[in-house]
């Protein structure tokens, strides 16, 4: 009986690995000491305004760019980024844009933070009157 309530628990342990192994994680990168970016969004939990430095790249082969974000203390910032397409030449038309072809972002990278207290800080939204 013991023996199979070992093996019974080896192979719930076996499966429980392998489904975490499986499963989609989205972890949050930690930049720094209370900054960490996950998707499009960048969270900065200190006390200080961080300049964040991004790559993103596009679909286009070889097409990428760096951009930098500052991220508020205290605050979640969202990352608006986009990539520019391009117009395909038609072999028989040379000098003529024959079509346009979109381009969208593949990944975005999460290079560093940096402090940057140099009064970049957006305004606290005006209050609503209701």
């Amino acid at each position: 009986m013991a023996q199979r309530m070992l093996a019974g628990l080896g192979t719930v342990a076996l499966i429980t690995a392998v489904a975490g192994a499986l499963a989609p994680v989205a972890l949050a990168q930690n930049l720094t000491e209370g900054v960490s970016c996950s998707d499009h969004t960048c969270r900065n939990d200190s006390d200080d305004i961080y300049r964040v430095q991004i790559q993103v790249h596009c679909s286009n082969p070889g097409s990428r760019y760096e951009i930098s974000v500052w991220v508020n203390s205290h605050s979640t910032e969202e990352i608006q980024v986009g990539c520019n397409g391009r117009w395909e030449q038609d072999p028989n038309r040379l000098g003529t844009p024959s079509r346009y072809v979109p381009s969208y972002v593949t990944g975005i990278d999460y290079l560093s933070a940096a402090v940057d207290n140099s009064g970049r800080r957006r305004p606290d939204p005006a209050p609503s009157s209701y």
